[in-house]
């Protein structure tokens, strides 16, 4: 199991947490601190709507971070040449690569499918996907990978 590459994940994982619990105190203290120099130009729909998205935001951020390591993982052959691969094909060739069970490969494919709807159509009518359960689909793939790459 790779505790390194997931430990790239848990750092996401602490932002998420770090600004759940600020929007979640922003909005239970608005009153209180709407006249705030960091709050002067915002209205309290702004930070409710910010909460609405956060957690898809991190989803997407999260697999940002995922796709990052597939990469690091999966060097190019050439260091000329931009990379182009897409998610999908480098959570495939991980996965046959590393002999990573079809399941897990296919839940992978499940963030990645959440997170291309999310951020082309702006939606999170998808089959809802939260932040701990993605991060838990990322996190299984990762496990399949070897300490020392």
């Amino acid at each position: 199991m790779s505790y390194t590459l997931i430990q790239r994940l848990t750092l996401i994982r602490d932002e998420y947490d770090a600004a759940q619990a600020s929007v979640t105190y922003a909005k239970r203290v608005w009153s209180q601190i709407q006249t705030e120099a960091e709050f002067d130009k915002l209205k309290f729909f702004q930070v409710r709507q910010a909460s609405t998205y956060l957690e898809a935001t991190y989803t997407v951020r999260l697999f940002s971070t995922f796709e990052a390591v597939l990469r690091d993982v999966l060097p190019l052959h050439s260091l000329t040449k931009v990379d182009r691969r897409s998610a999908y094909d480098l959570i495939n060739r991980s996965a046959s690569k590393w002999r990573i069970a079809s399941s897990v490969r296919n839940e992978a494919h499940r963030v990645r499918a959440f997170r291309n709807i999310f951020v082309h159509r702006n939606e999170i009518a998808y089959p809802a996907l939260s932040f701990t359960e993605a991060l838990g689909l990322l996190n299984r793939f990762l496990a399949w990978l070897p300490n020392s790459l």
